[in-house]
């Protein structure tokens, strides 16, 4: 077994599978940032919103190379499986959907950071101001929107991993083992 950068038909390449998890952890990571945020009381929360800003930040780059990078190196064949060809349908739209879900929290959290008047910080490096002044109910109507989208992404990433683990232990087929690292 190769441990090859690229995708081939034994799974993915190192370069998926680590944008894979690092997309995976940056998710929650962020999620749980801004659910948390208001636990750690008003001293912790601009770190607190910092953190998920640049989790956030760093999602659109992630997003931005994860799709790059399917484009140049597309995904190796679905594993065969009993429910073939709907399974292969319905995982196929799972991606996408929460590719889809994931645009979306991101271009509305970023929309929601400059509805409050706010510069978007990149790191820390530099920031992008907000093309307009602040607006309560963009502010209010932006925040439900993207919470909504979140919390719709973290669902539909469980049930992803969810269905991993069933092809795992149920179907026992390779399908959680084509993402998972490889041995040399």
């Amino acid at each position: 077994m190769s441990l090859s950068i690229r995708n081939d038909a034994a799974g993915y390449g190192a370069a998926a599978r680590a944008l894979h998890w690092l997309t995976a952890f940056a998710v929650l990571g962020a999620w749980l940032a801004g659910q948390l945020v208001d636990a750690f009381g008003r001293d912790w929360e601009p770190a607190v919103v910092f953190t998920h800003v640049t989790l956030g930040v760093s999602l659109v780059a992630l997003l931005a190379l994860r799709l790059a990078w399917r484009f140049a190196d597309p995904p190796p064949a679905a594993e065969p499986s009993r429910f073939d060809p709907w399974a292969a349908r319905a995982a196929k739209a799972g991606h996408w959907l929460l590719l889809a879900l994931l645009a979306g929290a991101l271009f509305v959290g970023v929309v929601h950071q400059f509805s409050r008047g706010n510069a978007l910080p990149v790191f820390g490096l530099f920031e992008i101001a907000s093309p307009w002044e602040r607006d309560r109910a963009l502010m209010r109507s932006t925040k439900e929107v993207h919470e909504t989208l979140a919390n719709a992404l973290l669902i539909v990433a469980l049930l992803h991993a969810a269905a991993a683990l069933a092809h795992h232990y149920v179907l026992k087929d390779r399908t959680l083992l084509r993402m998972l690292p490889r041995r040399a």
